[in-house]
């Protein structure tokens, strides 16, 4: 679970939990009221640019494989040693790493790292001084990121029905549900987002307090 590092002076959270529970929202929030950033595990998909857009939209990105752990862990570690970093941009709507272009994020007080693998990998467990797991029903889960997919991503109902039945919930099952094991906390966030961002929130600034 957690890591038994002594008290240091940038806190590592990771923020795990299925497509839709509303990781992303949640840690923005309590990561701006922490004077901290959030690096988001979708934005470091591995390069796809190499294969058509018909074939991009249908890699598996919940996969493990699909995420570029390497950079993601090197990022983790630069940033906890007090370093800016140049996060990856990605075009969601074209399943594609934006070429040439980077996110300069500084290093601040506190480092959230989301997404549905955050607690799946064994290198970047170690790093965290607090690991949190979301978990909503799928209806819940399904509405938010429908929405999200067809505002904010210009995808179309077709595509997110078959990503949501074909990869979403195998993914879901086989690589999600078996790191809840390694949360130190599990919030129930069908509830008002409001009240997760202060259970998370609070949950912080407690660990950070027993560091003394």
């Amino acid at each position: 679970m957690t890591s038994t590092r002594k008290r240091q002076k940038i806190f590592i959270v990771g923020l795990a939990g299925p497509s839709g529970s509303g990781k992303s929202t949640v840690a923005k929030r309590v990561a701006s009221r922490l004077s901290g950033h959030v690096l988001s595990m979708e934005t470091y998909s591995a390069a796809m640019n190499h294969l058509p857009l018909e074939e991009r939209a249908k890699v598996n990105y919940d996969s493990p494989d699909a995420i570029d752990i390497g950079l993601l862990e090197t990022h983790i570690r630069d940033y906890a040693a007090g370093q800016a970093i140049e996060a990856p941009i990605y075009d969601f709507a074209q399943h594609l790493r934006v070429r040439h272009r980077c996110e300069r994020v500084p290093a601040g007080a506190v480092l959230i790292v989301e997404g549905i693998l955050a607690l799946h990998f064994a290198q970047l467990r170690p790093h965290y001084d607090l690991s949190i797991y979301l978990e909503a029903p799928d209806e819940v889960c399904f509405h938010r990121r429908k929405v999200r997919d067809i505002t904010e991503r210009q995808r179309s109902m077709d595509l997110i029905l078959w990503q949501y039945e074909n990869t979403v919930l195998p993914a879901a099952r086989q690589y999600l549900l078996p790191s809840k094991a390694y949360a130190d906390l599990v919030l129930e966030s069908k509830s008002d987002q409001s009240t997760v961002e202060k259970s998370v929130y609070d949950a912080i600034m407690k660990k950070r307090e027993s560091y003394g």
